[in-house]
C-alpha cells in the first residue's frame, strides 16, 4: 500500500503577518550576496552583556525556581517601582514574572482578542504587536506616527468610531525606532482615553534603562495603573546578559487574565534567573548598564561620520539605541539598504520594514558599537560616497 504525502495549506493568517524588517537581506542571502563574513550587521539588536564568571549556574541553579523565590522577588520588584515610579504596586496581584516581553505580548492578546476585536497598534514599530493581534484572528488598526507629527504618536483614533470597540492599544515608549516619547501630560491624557473607551494600555517600555535620563512610566501616569500594564525585560532593565525573563505590572485584571493564559504554556523559569534578578536590583544601577549606555555614546559620536558620508539626516530622538535616519532626496529604504549591501557589504534596516511612514529612512543599531561604525565609514571613503551625484 503506497502512503501519499500529506499536503496541508497553513492557516491564512500566517500569510497576512507582517513581513520581518530585514526581508530584503534574507532576499539577498538566497542570491548568495550577504553569506560572507566581512558584512558589517550594523541593523540587528544585540545585547553587549555578557556572563559573568559568578553568574553561572551549579545544577541546584537550574531547577524551577520555587513559588516563594517568586514571590520574594516580586515583593522586591515592588520596592524598587515604588522608589523609581512613586507608584505603590501589590506584589502578588500587580506583578507578573515570565518569559520574554515578545511571549507577554502574545499572551496578553490570547487573553484578551477574540476573532474580530480590534486593538490599535504603532503604525510605525516593530512587528511584533501587529503579529500578536493577527495570530488571535483580530484586527490591528495601526495609530498615527509620521514626520508630521515629528514622530510623535497620535492618538485621534480612540476619540474615533474605532475607539468603543477597540479592546486594546499597545504602546512603545520609548519608541522603537524613532526613540520618540511622551511626556508626563501625554501619558496621563492616553490613559484617560484608555480609562473613557474601556481599553487596556500596554506599554513596552524594554529600552527604560538604556536612556541616560528615566523616560516617563506608564506607571507614573494619574491613571495608568488603572487602564494597562507595563511591559520589561529583566536583561534590559537591570543589565543582566540576554535572558528570555520579562514581567508585567499594573492593573491587577489584566495580570489576572495574563496568569490563565500563561498556564496553558509555561514558561519555564530556573532558580539561577530569579538569582541574577534579585542581585541585579539591588545593585540597580550596576556596572553592566553603564557600559551598554557608554557603548551606545561612542558609537552614536562615530555613527555621525558615517551618517555624512552617506548623506543622510538624523531625524529621530535619543532614548533609543538607535539612529533613525532620513535619506537624501527620500529614495526608497529598501533600495538604498540593498545598496548598501551589495556594495559595501553593510547591513542597515530600511524604514519601510517598520511601516509605511518610515518609507525614505533607515535605522542603525548603536549596539554594533563605535568599531563597527568606523569600519563602514572606511569602506565607504574608499569609493567616496554610496552612488555617483546625480543618480536617484
Amino acid at each position: 500500500m503506497i502512503v501519499k504525502k500529506v499536503l496541508i495549506d497553513r492557516a491564512n493568517r500566517l500569510y497576512q503577518m507582517p513581513p520581518d524588517i530585514l526581508q530584503f537581506a534574507e532576499d539577498s542571502q538566497k542570491q548568495g550576496l550577504i553569506r560572507r563574513k566581512d558584512t558589517l550587521d550594523l541593523a540587528s539588536f544585540r545585547w553587549p552583556v555578557e556572563f559573568a564568571e559568578d553568574q553561572l549556574p551549579d545544577t541546584g541553579g537550574l531547577k524551577p525556581a520555587s513559588r516563594d523565590q517568586i514571590g520574594q522577588l516580586r515583593e522586591q520588584l515592588a520596592d524598587w517601582l515604588q522608589q523609581r515610579c512613586h507608584t505603590k504596586v501589590l506584589p502578588d496581584k500587580e506583578i507578573f514574572i515570565g518569559g520574554r516581553i515578545s511571549t507577554l505580548v502574545h499572551q496578553l492578546a490570547i487573553a484578551y482578542i477574540d476573532a474580530g476585536d480590534v486593538a490599535f497598534v504603532p503604525g510605525l514599530g516593530i512587528p511584533i504587536y501587529r503579529r500578536a493581534v493577527l495570530a488571535c484572528n483580530g484586527e490591528s488598526i495601526g495609530y498615527t506616527i509620521s514626520p508630521k507629527t515629528n514622530w510623535m504618536p497620535q492618538f485621534e483614533r480612540l476619540s474615533s468610531r474605532l475607539g468603543p470597540v477597540a479592546r486594546m492599544l499597545f504602546l512603545n515608549n520609548p519608541h522603537n525606532p524613532t526613540g520618540a516619547e511622551l511626556s508626563e501630560k501625554e501619558m496621563d491624557e492616553l490613559a484617560f482615553l484608555a480609562g473613557r473607551e474601556n481599553i487596556l494600555l500596554i506599554n513596552d517600555a524594554a529600552y527604560s534603562s538604556i536612556a541616560q535620563r528615566q523616560p516617563v512610566s506608564l506607571l507614573a501616569a494619574r491613571a495608568g495603573k488603572k487602564v494597562g500594564i507595563e511591559l520589561n525585560s529583566f536583561s534590559y532593565q537591570f543589565g543582566l546578559p540576554q535572558l528570555p525573563f520579562g514581567y508585567a505590572v499594573g492593573n491587577r485584571e489584566i495580570i489576572s487574565g495574563l496568569k490563565k493564559v500563561s498556564r496553558l504554556t509555561p514558561t519555564y523559569l530556573p532558580a539561577w534567573f530569579v538569582d541574577l534578578a534579585s542581585r541585579a536590583i539591588r545593585r540597580f544601577p550596576n556596572d553592566n548598564l553603564k557600559k551598554v549606555r557608554e557603548i551606545v555614546s561612542k558609537a552614536a559620536a562615530e555613527a555621525g561620520n558615517l551618517l555624512e558620508l552617506l548623506r543622510l539626516e538624523p531625524a529621530g530622538y535619543t532614548g533609543v539605541p538607535y539612529i533613525w535616519a532620513q535619506i537624501e532626496r527620500r529614495t526608497p529604504a529598501a533600495n538604498t539598504a540593498r545598496l548598501l549591501l551589495r556594495r559595501h557589504r553593510i547591513l542597515v534596516a530600511p524604514g519601510s520594514g517598520f511601516g509605511e511612514t518610515g518609507e525614505g529612512y533607515l535605522r542603525f543599531c548603536l549596539l554594533a558599537g563605535a568599531e563597527s561604525f568606523a569600519q563602514a565609514a572606511t569602506r565607504l571613503k574608499k569609493r567616496r560616497i554610496l552612488q555617483p551625484k546625480g543618480e536617484g
